[in-house]
């Protein structure tokens, strides 16, 4: 049974991914999501349809900082069914209040460096499945993946396509408040977005499959949509980096962040390992 993601399971509260959001309607968010440029959060295209504000911060259920949503985009390719191309890019009315994230630009593939690292999945999924409690909270979440496709994988997909890859690890799980969230790889000391969540099983305790955000889809669908939603600024993710960009101390350019990682004056909370000094601690950028 395909089910959209509802809680992150085994993960703990996060208050370091200050670019990983919640996204839904003037009320109340209902899926999670990642700023990837200042004015462009990337979601899933299941969120699709009446996402009008994105919000910020750790704790939803405080009196958040949000931005209205100016127009939305889904993958044309998105298939309902299968979920395959399970992605929808938002253009915010005006700047996000926090950093964007860097995407992952490289051809995921079954080898080492894919398959066997770590990756840290965030969102805003209820914390308890049974109870339903606990949406609104960001936590995140940290394991290997077992797959990327297109592959045979058993399990609750059975098969995924080129546009998905799979993990399974006993007690920690993404699962419909966490659908949008983000996988993040760390690439070089810097953690990359590589995916996006898209569907798993049902309650969330064997497995589930993410959207990839790689080359592909980058070269596809990401960056002629963030190219279009932000043709005026030369500090847009396009995969070059504008040193011009970025004279502190918050990182604007995110295609800059692997200069900034030492002390010198600018934070760029994707440099994780280790983390940039110039980074006050648990920081979450959102004016909590």
């Amino acid at each position: 049974m395909l089910t959209s993601r509802q809680r992150i399971v085994g993960g703990a509260v996060d208050t370091a991914h200050a670019y990983v959001v919640g996204v839904g309607n003037r009320g109340r968010a209902y899926c999670s999501g990642t700023v990837i440029s200042r004015r462009t959060v990337i979601t899933a295209g299941h969120c699709h349809g009446g996402l009008t504000r994105v919000f910020f911060g750790t704790n939803l259920g405080r009196r958040s900082a949000s931005v209205q949503v100016e127009t939305s985009r889904r993958h044309p390719e998105y298939d309902p069914g299968s979920l395959q191309n399970d992605l929808t890019l938002l253009k915010l009315e005006s700047d996000a209040p926090v950093q964007p994230a860097p995407l992952l630009r490289e051809s995921m593939a079954n080898s080492r460096w894919y398959i066997g690292p770590d990756y840290t999945f965030v969102g805003y999924g209820v914390s308890d499945g049974v109870a339903g409690t606990g949406f609104g909270m960001r936590r995140a979440v940290t394991f290997p993946i077992l797959a990327i496709g297109p592959a045979q994988v058993g399990g609750t997909p059975g098969t995924i396509d080129a546009t998905q890859f799979y993990y399974q690890v006993p007690a920690m799980n993404t699962c419909a408040g966490d659908s949008g969230g983000p996988a993040f790889l760390v690439r070089w000391g810097v953690e990359r977005h590589a995916g996006v969540t898209s569907f798993g099983d049902d309650p969330c305790t064997l497995d589930g499959v993410q959207a990839r955000t790689d080359y592909d889809q980058i070269s596809r669908f990401i960056q002629p949509t963030i190219d279009e939603f932000e043709a005026d600024n030369p500090c847009r993710a396009d995969g070059l980096c504008d040193a011009s960009c970025d004279v502190g101390p918050d990182l604007v350019d995110p295609d800059c962040a692997d200069r900034h990682c030492g002390a010198d004056g600018v934070c760029a909370l994707a440099c994780v390992s280790p983390p940039d000094p110039d980074c006050a601690p648990d920081d979450d950028g959102a004016g909590e």
